[in-house]
């Protein structure tokens, strides 16, 4: 399985990431923060498929975008899948063709299927994506939000997305024999951790705390750092010194 995090920008430092995208086998985005501007108009038009967390802009914000670029060019609708309260938002507050045109309503060229289709999932019920199996939990963020685990048949790659300490992520990694990685989000530098219960993120320590319950033996790659404190929260992750534990690679496909 190939998964990559995309940049937020077209401009150095790319490291810093205030939007979250990942790309998987160059075909399925999991969430849509940089989607629309984080990868070449020739990448864009292979994706179809598009899994949505929860309704953050900082998850979603670029998907408008990326369903205007790509329509033109499509011979099937864009997929979205997301459990049913994220579709709603979706519907409600973006594509509600005044913030944003209802794509559900506009036609594909020469066709009368629409340019764009809801798929609700459910928590813990496996669906088929691309020849990837996916399944949603819940975690614990300050709105509706799940985490995945992603399989190919081989291997498996679990994301929390935002989150704080939860139980639900461990137990799916400790019952996933194939697991390969986990990307896991660490928000705030430890000094915040007051803000980080509030806002519902990991730092650094908590996420320690939290690792007691892993019994897999599996690369964690923290993701989410918040772009004015993502320097000090990486200092805080290195200081850790703990050999499986780094900071994810923004912008290059990682084969698990």
């Amino acid at each position: 399985m190939l998964v990559r995090l995309l940049p937020s920008h077209g401009r150095a430092p790319l490291r810093f990431q205030p939007f979250t995208t990942f790309l998987i086998d160059r075909k399925v985005a999991l969430d849509a923060g940089s989607l629309g501007f984080g990868l070449t108009l020739a990448e864009q038009r292979r994706v179809r498929h598009v899994v949505v967390s929860h309704t953050h802009a900082d998850h979603t914000a670029s998907l408008p975008i990326f369903v205007a670029e790509v329509y033109p060019f499509l011979k099937a609708p864009i997929v979205i899948h997301a459990p049913p309260v994220v579709l709603t938002g979706l519907r409600r507050h973006v594509f509600n063709g005044r913030v944003w045109p209802d794509f559900r309503r506009i036609a594909l060229d020469g066709s009368r299927r629409a340019a764009l289709e809801y798929r609700p999932c459910r928590y813990g019920r496996p669906f088929t994506v691309e020849g990837l199996t996916w399944t949603a939990f819940r975690v614990n963020h300050t709105v509706d939000t799940c985490g995945f685990l992603v399989s190919d048949g081989k291997s498996s790659v679990l994301f929390s997305s935002d989150t704080t300490t939860t139980d639900e992520l461990w137990r799916v990694a400790n019952r996933t024999r194939d697991l390969r990685a986990i990307y896991v989000d660490v928000s705030y530098p430890s000094e915040m951790e007051p803000l980080a219960r509030r806002a519902r993120h990991y730092t650094p320590t908590s996420l320690l705390r939290d690792l007691e319950k892993l019994e897999r033996d599996v690369p964690i790659l923290a993701v989410h750092l918040k772009p004015s404190l993502r320097d000090r929260v990486a200092r805080e992750i290195a200081a850790l010194r703990l050999p499986r534990l780094r900071v994810a690679e923004i912008g290059r496909d990682v084969r698990w």
